[in-house]
């Protein structure tokens, strides 16, 4: 037996003792009707659901309004001229929301009939809720005087009296004047959630049988497709599963099928980067970023295992949710040791090329209105039509890799979002156009731990240096990590989302040093031989003088190697390159810096 929605239960029981209710959420969907002879299930509107709902327990008429079509009622012409003749009020009187209101009010107080009131669109009455004119505020106070007079009536299919009911239908219930509902004790909220697993497989169940190859199904398969069916579309309205189901018609695609109508309909393409991945590559995911990442073997194994769990869509499988994210990282460690690098190998690995890696410095998202930059300013404000930072980006690029740079520097709020994205792998942007996650991969990035903070001076000290072991540094900064979820901003479901996917960076040390040296090195010489046609030689002498500078001081990582190499090698080559007339095929020998010039110490040879 198929269950109600908890807004349709709690409709049930408090009718009897609430006036008003105010009706948010997923309002434009069809909501479940659920037969109770047989337990099947129609999807049908809202204003049909509740004309059902209301006239089969005795109320007469239901009434709606709107600022277009004034009181109608769709489904029964009859209640119209009841409503008319129950207020002693004339069709052509009602000429404004004012009269309009005021004729609602006088509805809510007859004895005669029992009445309920669907206002549709109740956003409308007022152009915003916290600046009301004199006509909007006049508005709003009639309907609230009507539902602090609670009034009875007799239906006429039975003894039992009905209170009269006003509905105020919108899309959030701060489009109403917060003082209509607030310690109001006759107004209720009924919040129309998305539809459960369990209404999208019985919609699934009664419309399978039109999709091609659904009839030679057996039981079981017809079961284990429909229970798939109805996972993979976890968070859509039943609008968008019947758009599922027209977009199989459409693709003609089989019910074998059905994954891939639903990444059709939720990306515009079927074909998934991730399904490109192939066994051989996945097993030698841990090669593959060590070529890149230096000094980080730990790190890069860790990585790697929850890459492969994403590439096989074993991640979060233990919760039973198909619409997660891929995977979720969380990089800690001292700046400049290969966190950004990894997350920028691991897109290549993916998807071929790091430009699928999008980056956000957290940074910039410190203000407590933030979340308008990620996920677009509300309608009315600036910028509302440039939508937000990253809903956009996942709009135009679902399949990617999100790098969210020290995260630990987001207002509080912000974190909240991500929240909703580990868990449920979507989001509602402002617009009110759902962006879904399930293909993107989650990287989080932090120092937290690295300083430490002298409470009696307020000096900055490192709490952990090079001279550690790596364990040491290990527990040290997750215990931090930890407790700042935990306990400073109090986000540890946050925390519990993560896991066990913390991939903690150790410090650049001597040999890794090295590796990263000569890994620059070669990105210089391959670089200029490809845009110049120029090859680059480093000699012994000159390498093992970067070599000893980059060792001498280790503490800004690979990025102050990086620094290093751009301040001695790549300038003066650019000022060297400048005075030389070059033509492809030249080659320049690097023997050493030039001490006199403060230079470079080169020979040149001619093709």
């Amino acid at each position: 037996m198929i269950q109600a929605e908890k807004w349709q239960k709690d409709l049930d029981v408090y009718r009897e003792i609430n006036t008003a209710f105010i009706v948010e959420g997923n309002v434009h969907d069809l909501q479940p009707w659920i037969y109770e002879d047989d337990g099947s299930c129609e999807p049908v509107s809202l204003s049909l659901y509740l004309n059902r709902y209301l006239s089969g327990i005795g109320y007469d008429p239901v009434i709606y309004y709107n600022r277009i079509d004034g009181f109608n009622n769709p489904y029964e012409q009859n209640m119209v001229s009841t409503f008319y003749r129950n207020t002693g009020i004339e069709k052509d009187d009602i000429t404004t929301i004012g009269s309009a209101t005021g004729a609602i009010r006088k509805a809510m107080q007859n004895t005669t009939r029992p009445t309920a009131v669907i206002i549709d669109l109740a956003n409308t009455i007022a152009s915003s809720p916290d600046n009301l004119s004199d006509e909007e505020s006049e508005c709003f106070t009639r309907l609230m005087l009507a539902t602090k007079a609670p009034t009875q009536a007799i239906s006429m299919r039975g003894k039992q009296p009905l209170t009269n009911l006003l509905f105020l239908v919108v899309e959030k219930v701060n489009d109403i004047p917060a003082w209509f509902y607030l310690n109001n004790p006759y107004v209720r909220t009924l919040t129309i959630s998305r539809p459960e697993k369990e209404i999208r497989a019985a919609v699934i169940d009664a419309r399978i049988d039109t999709l091609r190859c659904a009839p030679l199904l057996t039981e079981d398969q017809r079961k284990s497709i429909i229970g798939e069916f109805a996972a993979l579309t976890d968070g859509m309205t039943l609008v968008e599963l019947f758009g599922v189901f027209s977009l199989c018609r459409q693709k003609d695609y089989s019910v074998h099928q059905i994954r891939d109508a639903i990444k059709m309909f939720r990306y515009g393409e079927t074909e998934s980067h991730w399904d490109k991945l192939d066994s051989e590559k996945i097993r030698h995911a841990a090669e593959f970023l060590g070529k890149r990442v230096k000094g980080q073997e730990f790190a890069v194994k860790k990585a790697a295992d929850v890459l492969s769990r994403a590439c096989l869509g074993m991640s979060g499988i233990q919760g039973g949710s198909s619409s997660r994210p891929k995977g979720i990282l969380f990089f800690a460690g001292p700046t400049g040791t290969g966190k950004t690098e990894l997350a920028k190998t691991i897109a290549e690995f993916i998807f071929g090329d790091e430009s699928f890696l999008t980056r956000f410095d957290m940074s910039e998202y410190g203000q407590p209105h933030s979340d308008q930059k990620l996920l677009g300013a509300p309608p009315g404000y600036i910028g509302y039509s440039d939508g937000g930072q990253l809903t956009n980006a996942v709009k135009n690029k679902p399949f990617c890799v999100l790098l969210f740079d020290e995260v630990d520097k987001a207002h509080p709020s912000i974190l909240d979002k991500f929240l909703q994205i580990l868990e449920d792998g979507r989001i509602t942007d402002s617009a009110g156009e759902t962006v879904y996650f399930s293909e993107s991969l989650i990287i989080f990035t932090s120092n937290l731990g690295v300083v430490g903070t002298d409470r009696n001076t307020g000096k900055r000290f490192q709490t952990i240096t090079p001279d550690m072991d790596y364990d040491t540094i290990q527990s040290s900064l997750l215990e931090v990590i930890k407790d700042y979820f935990k306990y400073t901003i109090q986000r540890p479901e946050l925390l519990n989302r993560i896991g066990d996917n913390f991939v903690v960076f150790d410090f650049i040390r001597g040999e890794a040093a090295e590796q990263i040296m000569d890994l620059k090195l070669r990105s210089v010489s391959k670089n200029l031989e490809k845009e110049k046609g120029i090859k680059l030689e480093i000699g012994d002498d000159y390498r093992n003088y970067l070599l000893r500078k980059a060792r001498a001081d280790l503490s800004n990582g690979g990025r102050g190697i990086s620094n290093l190499v751009e301040t001695s090698l790549v300038n003066p080559l650019a000022n060297i390159l400048v005075q030389e007339n070059w033509k492809a095929g030249d080659s320049i020998l690097i023997k050493g810096p030039d001490e006199r010039s403060g230079g470079l110490d080169f020979e040149i040879g001619r093709a």
